[in-house]
């Protein structure tokens, strides 16, 4: 048994499975997709590779690598946290699913979406993760435009952006090996650093490749297109880490990092500042989406160990914000046919556990005190602001624009009349509801508890400083 067998080719068969019961047992889908996650996850936390397992009588060895049409994917112990990471998403994302009415095949999509996702990070060599990426985001499209709906400009730019990435990562693979070989070829390397970061700006859509993410949150389910957001975003930020991690003259270089500070900086001060004049919770997700990709590249750029702390810390409460958000979004979508500031004014009357939710959920991307992001803001900003004054008063217009327009969407949901309503939130999305609201509560109250989970996650990169 090979360690990719189980955390690839497991998911993938499940995903099988799931996709032909989806019709006439979607409850079970719902169930089984949940705790085929947890058990992944599970087994990613307790389970060595590499090393002998003694269960009672048995005694077995995980193998790291598995051999397929001539190349190898290879899964470590150091990778077991970025194992947990994501199919910890897939469990937490699954189990909401239901209360979100999404599309049926929601679940049997999202898993072997992930699996791919996960072969693109075990791949070697890594150029065949752009091709791995592409079938995730093909997969992905089915999820956005249901049989029943009518594709939407969004799923188009969103398709179109991310095999744009995809020539562009497979010349810069090239351009590095090359250049890795002949370090004194400056137009080697210089052809690398442009192709790696034409492919990573449109992965993760930076400025000003990021018009699709709004819009595409706009027109699709909340749901799907938070959990394509999360997981994508997630795979190609720890994707460009490997690149950073397996190219020693790449990160020893000080422009890189200087660019990769710019790139955020103006993620962060174009998407706060939009997120200011938004009359659309859902594009307001959008944004909050594109500010939060901008933080965790500005930790990426400050090159030291706090930066790898500071990124991996904001990992957990991204997950449960980014998954409060949007089911809170489902919900009162499917109540109030929009997402739009005119047709969900006052509907914390009818909806208060959705309303706060969102509220919750928005104000946590934002960085407000008591809420667990808001130390991690505060010594990312002052970090910035130390290398240059100048990009740390742009983060920090950005992120007063994204807690501006949470207060206006708290304003807009809370207005009318104070007269109570009858609820019209079931007794399971109120129960997620909570759970996930006072989970980003507690973390913000016992961060130094909580926010450490996700540092051994940087075990995988041991080049990096």
């Amino acid at each position: 048994m090979s360690a990719p067998l189980i955390w690839i080719g497991v998911p993938t068969a499940f995903a099988g499975l799931f996709w032909l019961l989806r019709r006439r047992r979607y409850s079970t889908v719902i169930v089984l997709s949940v705790l085929v996650s947890l058990v992944l996850a599970l087994l990613a936390w307790q389970l060595p590779v590499g090393q002998t397992v003694t269960m009672g009588p048995w005694r077995f060895q995980i193998a790291p690598v598995f051999e397929f049409a001539g190349r190898r994917l290879v899964l470590e112990n150091a990778d077991r946290p970025a194992l947990v990471l994501l199919y910890m998403i897939c469990a937490f994302w699954f189990a909401g699913s239901g209360a979100a009415s999404v599309y049926r095949m929601f679940n049997a999509l999202g898993l072997f979406m992930v699996a791919l996702l996960v072969a693109a990070l075990a791949v070697e060599p890594f150029l065949y993760a752009a091709l791995l990426i592409e079938m995730a985001v093909l997969v992905a499209v089915p999820t956005f435009a249901p049989p029943d709906k009518v594709f939407g400009s969004g799923v188009v730019r969103f398709l179109i952006f991310q095999t744009l990435a995809m020539p562009f990562v497979l010349l810069a693979g090239w351009a590095l090996a090359q250049a890795e070989a002949n370090p004194t070829n400056t137009v080697l390397v210089t052809l690398a650093a442009v192709f790696l970061g034409l492919g990573f700006a449109f992965w993760l859509a930076v400025f000003p490749f990021y018009t699709w993410i709004p819009l595409l949150s706009e027109q699709s389910h909340p749901y799907v297109s938070g959990f394509v957001f999360l997981v994508f975003m997630t795979v190609n930020l720890l994707l460009g880490l490997k690149f950073l991690d397996g190219f020693g003259w790449l990160r020893a270089d000080p422009a890189v990092f200087a660019g990769i500070r710019m790139v955020g900086v103006l993620m962060v001060g174009t998407a706060g500042a939009w997120a200011a004049f938004q009359r659309d919770l859902a594009r307001l997700f959008g944004y909050a989406v594109i500010v939060e990709t901008g933080f965790s590249l500005l930790a990426v750029s400050l090159g030291n160990r706090l930066g790898e702390q500071l990124f991996a810390a904001m990992l957990l409460p991204r997950v449960i914000a980014y998954g409060l958000w949007a089911l809170a979004l489902s919900i009162l979508t499917r109540e109030c046919g929009t997402a739009r500031y005119a047709d969900v004014e006052g509907v914390s009357n009818r909806m208060p556990f959705a309303s706060a939710g969102l509220m919750i959920a928005s104000l946590t991307i934002a960085g407000l005190p008591l809420l667990p992001t808001f130390p991690i803001r505060q010594t990312l900003m002052e970090e910035v602001a130390r290398q240059s004054l100048g990009a740390g008063l742009a983060v920090l217009i950005g992120s007063v624009g994204v807690l501006f327009s949470s207060f206006r969407a708290l304003a807009v949901l809370a207005r009318g009349s104070l007269r109570p309503q009858a609820v019209k939130e079931t007794r399971l999305q109120a129960a997620l509801l909570v759970i996930a609201s006072a989970a980003l509560l507690l973390i913000g109250v016992f961060p130094r508890f909580f926010l450490p989970l996700m540092f051994p996650l940087f075990g995988a990169f041991p080049g990096l400083p």
